[in-house]
């Protein structure tokens, strides 16, 4: 009985883990594998596999890992890097021009992907997912609050909204009241991570608050262009900090804001 449970348990789990797993076959030689990791920052952890021999694998992250500390602001020097590179050492991978690389044969290929992903993600909790809101963040959110107060638009600031799989905190809520509501986000930081992050919390909330449009106000002097990509073409309000009072007529449009 006890076997029957332990066996259900782990055959389950594959299927799940095993469902989650997204592939990309590039050419004969190379597929991109993501994994799903930290479902709450919708943060996927993704590596290459390229086979340049019958027996050897590179894996490899594509420079990603690096790119994402510095988009979140870390400069990537000295005493980091050595961390980086210590924590990288422990897992048999080396940084290589910026990648995070890893070679392996067919038999302990399962393992070695498995190492590389626990790597890349002890690195992400370091230094991504517990990094504070960066001051331009802070001085952002007090420009749209000046803003908002100056055309006397009621709202709710900083309120938890439940979505479909968890509930998230909004900068500033206009709650639906005869016109459709509007959750904005202030993101002062706009890396391609926070930008998929703020994409995963914009579609839970609309799941269940089907009167909710979703709106992020960035910061378009830090965003790169995938992440300007998903914040423009995912929101239903997007709009630039050097642009702030085009805000007035998307409240307008909506009807929080009178045309009076």
């Amino acid at each position: 009985m006890t076997n029957d449970l332990m066996n259900m348990a782990i055959s389950k789990f594959f299927d799940f883990y095993k469902s989650e797993v997204e592939g990309e076959q590039i050419d004969d030689n190379n597929v991109v594998l993501s994994f799903p990791v930290h479902f709450s920052g919708f943060h996927r952890i993704e590596v290459t596999v390229t086979q340049s021999r019958p027996d050897l694998f590179i894996i490899s992250d594509g420079a990603k890992t690096l790119e994402e500390l510095r988009n979140a602001g870390y400069a990537v020097e000295s005493k980091l890097k050595k961390r980086i590179v210590s924590i990288c050492r422990m897992a048999q991978i080396r940084i290589v021009h910026e990648y995070l690389v890893s070679e392996t044969d067919a038999a302990s290929l399962g393992s070695s992907i498995q190492r590389f992903v626990e790597a890349t993600k002890t690195i992400g909790d370091a230094y991504l997912v517990q990094r504070p809101s960066p001051p331009k963040e802070s001085n952002l959110i007090n420009q749209v609050a000046e803003f908002l107060a100056a055309q006397q638009v009621p709202y709710q600031a900083r309120r938890p909204l439940q979505g479909r799989i968890e509930k998230h905190v909004i900068d500033f809520y206009f709650p639906p009241n005869g016109v459709p509501g509007l959750a904005l986000s202030v993101m002062g930081n706009p890396s391609k991570m926070a930008a998929e992050a703020w994409a995963f919390k914009s579609s839970d909330i609309k799941l269940v608050n089907e009167r909710t449009k979703a709106g992020v106000v960035y910061d378009d002097s830090e965003a790169g262009e995938s992440s300007k990509s998903i914040l423009v073409n995912i929101a239903d309000v997007s709009i630039p900090s050097s642009d702030i009072p085009s805000l007035q007529g998307v409240l307008r449009s909506i009807g929080i804001l009178s045309h009076s």
